[in-house]
């Protein structure tokens, strides 16, 4: 996981956007990546998208999938 800006070219204008990078390896190898946007002033739904884009990238590092609540 990593804090990485880039760069989005809407029509005559570059904007900047902060977010975090989520990258996956497998035996060593770059088998996915996900970008994540942060923005200055995070709205509920932007926290809600992290936290759940962080519990899958958890989840599929420990290879296992989560139990339910009480199991």
């Amino acid at each position: 996981m990593r804090l990485q800006h880039r760069d989005v070219r809407v029509q005559d204008e570059c904007v900047s956007y902060a977010g975090i990078v989520i990258t996956s390896f497998e035996n060593g190898a770059e088998v996915g990546e996900r970008w994540i946007p942060l923005g200055v002033d995070p709205s509920e739904a932007d926290d809600e998208q992290l936290i759940q884009q962080l519990r899958d990238a958890l989840i599929w590092q420990a290879r296992r999938p989560p139990k339910a609540a009480g199991e």
